[in-house]
């Protein structure tokens, strides 16, 4: 998902759109004889909905380590956040998914900087960091400096292209029945979205929106164009659209598209759901026979 804003703003502009039928599956472990898990419900509580779900929602930090090759220093550690979200829970593990790059740092980094000239002067010099060790678990935020209650992360799979990884905990964490999951639901223009997630690895907090322009194609990959407040440490949240009295999960939050020479947000990029869902079946029970 690594795309400038001139090429999000001529797809946008182009209005290249493509729909998938992938078909459908009932999330969180349950193996239904309809396709759709439609719950029962007595009346839509949106605010109550959204605070169940976000007790499935995790900050994430990555810690790195990083060597200046041809030293033996000890390794500059290099932390990041984001958000993964609590999809199943297998009897001995909970499953998660985020953004790859939320859960793995590049392999090596380059900092510039300037040194004297043996024959006077000075140059500009690119030293080069290698990656020595990587661990992702579950905090409390990025102020929560107590690791002893931190839940390490173990990733499972991963697809680069989509910036999609599943992760999984040893440890029971709570997942939400407080959304349908349907692989095969396409969003459209005006659709209201919630985004729940860590901006900034702060707080858990759920935001509303729009959808702007749904399953738009960028160098074959499908994404969402969602109007919705969100910032970095989102990297790996869920949003839901609302449709009647239900949230169906849509996808995965992988970037902001900022305003020119600014933090602030124009656009929350998405990568819709019916993309990655052969990771999800995976660990839904289904193939399992669960």
């Amino acid at each position: 998902m690594k795309k400038t804003l001139s090429v999000i703003a001529g797809a946008l502009l182009a209005g290249t759109l493509a729909c998938t039928q992938p078909g459908c599956l009932s999330p969180n472990m349950a193996v239904l004889d309809s396709p759709l898990d439609i719950r029962p419900r007595q009346e839509y509580d949106a605010k109550k909905d959204l605070e169940d779900i976000l007790k499935a929602v995790h900050c994430v930090k990555t810690a790195s380590g990083y060597v200046k090759e041809g030293t033996s220093e000890a390794p500059d550690i290099k932390k990041g956040y984001g958000t993964a979200f609590a999809f199943a829970y297998d009897g001995s593990y909970t499953y998660l998914v985020t953004n790859v790059h939320v859960v793995s740092q590049p392999e090596s980094v380059a900092i510039f900087g300037i040194e004297p000239k043996p024959t006077g002067g000075w140059s500009i010099v690119a030293n080069k960091y290698k990656k020595v060790s990587e661990k992702s678990s579950l905090v409390d935020g990025v102020d929560d400096e107590n690791e002893k209650d931190d839940i390490a992360l173990e990733t499972v799979a991963k697809n680069k292209d989509l910036d999609i990884a599943i992760v999984r905990a040893k440890k029971k964490l709570h997942v939400s029945r407080s959304y349908i999951t349907d692989y095969s639901i396409l969003p459209v223009v005006g659709d209201e979205v919630y985004v729940t997630g860590f901006p900034r690895g702060l707080f858990k907090a759920a935001t509303k929106g729009m959808v702007s322009h749904p399953d738009i194609v960028v160098d074959k990959e499908h994404l969402d164009i969602i109007d919705v407040t969100s910032t970095f440490g989102n990297s790996g949240s869920p949003y839901f659209i609302r449709r009647g009295e239900n949230l169906y999960w849509a996808g995965t939050v992988g970037k902001v598209l900022t305003y020119k020479n600014t933090s602030a947000t124009l656009f929350t990029i998405g990568t819709p759901i019916r993309s990655y869902y052969k990771m999800l079946k995976e660990y839904t029970g289904e193939k399992k026979g669960r």
